[in-house]
């Protein structure tokens, strides 16, 4: 057991050259490299948590979710639209379709394309906020950034990217 726990605790060649590449940027870098619990969960169960890790797992990352001070979880699509599209906002077309006329869009995340067709139930929209607000409160670990949690987008950002994929006036829902 005592080789075990030794074997484990030893640095591989990789993580050794992460280790001096996060001390050679200085002691406020290697603080914002630190990461949080649910981070060190998903390092260490390699995005697989075992089935009784995975409760408290969402409900820490549900309660880190914010919601717009109007309390409207969607916004104006059109707004939504210029957010998903921005490279240096929601750049969701990194990883999927929205608008089947977008050219470019990544394929890597589920196709967005008719997404509305689940509806515009309470339910519905506030899955599809929380889950671009914070894709981990859904999905433990996925590959998904966390929007808002890293303040990349704000609640109510977040609100109109919900509006875009869900309102049926949006080119994602637009009838071919």
């Amino acid at each position: 057991m005592l080789l075990v726990g030794l074997t484990l605790s030893q640095q591989g060649p990789f993580q050794q050259r992460v280790q001096q590449a996060i001390n050679s940027g200085g002691s406020k870098f290697a603080e914002t490299m630190k990461q949080d619990r649910d981070q060190a969960l998903c390092s260490q169960y390699r995005d697989k948590l075992p089935p009784e890790e995975v409760g408290a797992f969402l409900e820490r990352q549900r309660a880190l979710i914010k919601y717009p001070a109007d309390g409207k979880l969607m916004g104006d699509w059109k707004q939504g639209e210029a957010l998903f599209t921005n490279p240096r906002k929601g750049n969701c077309y990194a990883c999927h379709t929205g608008d089947p006329k977008e050219a470019g869009a990544g394929r890597m995340g589920p196709g967005l394309v008719g997404y509305g067709q689940r509806g515009t139930s309470e339910a519905v929209v506030k899955y599809t906020y929380d889950k671009i607000y914070n894709a981990w409160a859904t999905m433990p670990c996925s590959l998904m950034y966390r929007a808002g949690h890293h303040g990349i987008l704000t609640p109510e950002e977040t609100a109109h990217v919900t509006a875009f994929l869900l309102d049926p006036a949006s080119p994602v829902n637009a009838k071919r």
